[in-house]
């Protein structure tokens, strides 16, 4: 995954990801554009995140939408329907989409 940092002068990307996550990152876009939570939030002006987890037992890969910033010294506090989330779990090991959460 990536965390933020200073820019690297010799790297000029802010942003990479792994090849074996970038499968997961678009059916998660595929699959969040199918629901209603895009008529309530622009996809074009989110922030993501991409973990590791488990859904019902099953080795899985959530990623996050959020439609507002978390930052380390409020995520605590900070429940997904505060800042309207969708997360979409999936298969690690075949990327089936097992579950969309939406809130609003």
């Amino acid at each position: 995954m990536v965390s933020p940092k200073e820019p690297d002068p010799q790297d000029p990307a802010f942003l990479k990801i792994d090849k074996a996550h970038t499968p997961f990152l678009l059916k998660a876009i595929e699959a969040v554009q199918r629901t209603n939570w895009v008529q309530c939030y622009d996809l074009n002006h989110v922030y993501i995140s991409m973990r590791e987890d488990r859904y019902k037992g099953r080795d899985c890969i959530v990623v996050r939408f959020y439609a507002a910033d978390l930052a380390n010294d409020d995520w605590m506090d900070v429940t997904s329907a505060d800042i309207g989330g969708a997360h979409v779990y999936m298969e690690a090991a075949g990327r089936a989409v097992l579950h969309i959460g939406i809130e609003h």
